[in-house]
């Protein structure tokens, strides 16, 4: 496995993601730390919408979306 320096120096996408987080950085716009906090909440999130997808039983999505109705239908009743 590639070390992140081995990656930065030997590809393209990688070094041009690299430049862009410091270009935040340097511009004031963003901490190192709020920037490893958006990386891990972004993989958390893209993990979170595929996840259903890809590892879960299809009866088990079926009983999340009658689970999403019913809590919909019980919020409404509540206004």
């Amino acid at each position: 496995m590639k070390t992140p320096k081995e990656k930065y120096m030997n590809d393209p996408s990688f070094h041009h993601l690299v430049n862009t987080l410091e270009q935040l950085i340097h511009q004031a716009e963003f901490t190192p730390s709020e920037l490893r906090e958006a990386c891990v909440l972004a993989s958390i999130n893209y993990e979170m919408k595929h996840m259903r997808d890809h590892h879960i039983d299809p009866r088990l999505n079926e009983a999340f979306l009658v689970l999403d109705k019913f809590v919909e239908s019980s919020q409404r009743r509540k206004r």
